[in-house]
């Protein structure tokens, strides 16, 4: 018999880790969501960047940058690595779980990506592996 699923942590509990680990971050829960915005600053010469989060009960998370925005590469016609509405991809499908702390993966890998978007910004090269989205044409 295979072992229960997980249990999703709680947006309190969720909530609880992201002020404890981001001191800077605000949030509220709101019909069953967290929703906060956390300053990420990938290195100490990186720009701080204003994360917004959004977190259903259950659910994966989204992020979107929201200060500053995100620039073009010259000639790119979109940013790399992003879903519609410019939201972060940061894992892979079933990478992440509700039973797994935001504070500690999802918020992580977005300081990360920012890493792997400033490089782009310079170099026009994205090295920061993934899966390549596509806009429809």
């Amino acid at each position: 018999m295979a072992p229960p699923p997980p249990r999703p942590i709680n947006l309190v509990r969720q909530w609880a880790a992201i002020e404890r680990y981001f001191p800077l971050a605000t949030g509220r829960l709101h019909r069953n969501r967290l929703i906060c915005t956390v300053p990420l600053q990938p290195t100490p010469s990186s720009l701080t960047y204003t994360a917004h989060v959004t977190v259903p009960f259950d659910r994966h998370p989204d992020v979107e940058i929201i200060d500053p925005e995100l620039e073009l590469y010259p000639g790119s016609t979109q940013l790399p690595h992003t879903y519609p509405g410019n939201k972060l991809c940061l894992y892979y499908q079933g990478e992440w779980d509700s039973s797994r702390l935001v504070a500690r993966t999802v918020l992580p890998w977005a300081s990360e990506w920012l890493l792997h978007y400033e490089l782009w910004l310079a170099t026009g090269t994205w090295h920061g592996g993934g899966i390549e989205h596509r806009s429809p044409a």
